[in-house]
């Protein structure tokens, strides 16, 4: 199987993993790892983000599994990522477990899992690749690490305002209201990206998992007011 910087593989009949880690013996460990599984194929083993890109470019690639040395990097895949795309990213921790408040991050921007080394990470590639995990996928490890460290408080409604902008605040109007992010975008004369940019900052803000959890703490919170049916009589 080929593998290093820029060098893919292709096979439609598989789901193709790319490995983006800066060590090489953790491309090499996972890359054993993910060929165990029957159903998966290493579509590419590279060394940084760059790399990366090209992979995904080229459309041969369904899981991106990215080493969280790379905390930017992965926020730069997240942002980047089409919102028609089936591409799945998966965090991949082979160290210390990152702050609980990155993890939050990651999934509120869109992460699809996290996973281990010191699990059978492709439990975790399985589950999200299947559909198994829609609100995304979290290896025992991270979890026990997420469990130890308490969510933070609830601001009050007046600081959650003060902190959400007014283009936020637009976008999450329209959030509530069912609209897509291309659905957005037409109506605030906007870009996707600059509308997926703006619905992964409501997430972080309000530590929200997913969007229709972010409407549930915006009415919870007070920042949307709570639909009334209209009077049909």
């Amino acid at each position: 199987m080929p593998t290093g910087r820029g060098t893919f593989a292709v096979n439609q009949a598989w789901t193709e993993v790319l490995i983006v880690a800066p060590n090489r013996l953790v491309r090499d460990g996972v890359q054993t790892l993910v060929e165990e599984q029957d159903r998966f194929r290493v579509a590419g083993a590279v060394e940084n983000i760059a790399a990366a890109a090209v992979g995904i470019r080229s459309g041969r690639t369904d899981v991106v599994l990215v080493d969280t040395a790379y905390h930017a990097g992965i926020t730069r895949l997240l942002q980047g990522r089409d919102t028609a795309s089936k591409l799945k990213v998966v965090a991949l921790v082979t160290g210390d477990c990152p702050p609980v408040k990155r993890l939050r991050e990651y999934f509120a921007a869109g992460l699809d899992g996290i996973v281990s080394s010191a699990d059978d990470i492709t439990v975790g590639l399985v589950a999200v690749r299947s559909g198994l995990a829609p609100d995304g996928w979290i290896s025992p490890t991270i979890g026990a690490e997420i469990l130890r460290d308490p969510p933070p408080a609830p601001e009050p409604p007046e600081r959650l305002l003060e902190a959400i902008t007014p283009s936020e605040y637009a976008v999450l109007k329209l959030v509530a209201d069912g609209h897509t992010d291309r659905e957005i975008a037409g109506r605030l004369q906007r870009s996707e990206r600059v509308v997926k940019y703006h619905v992964s900052n409501l997430l972080s803000k309000l530590h929200a998992r997913n969007r229709a959890h972010v409407v549930k703490l915006a009415v919870r919170t007070g920042l949307l007011a709570i639909p009334c049916p209209s009077d049909q009589g």
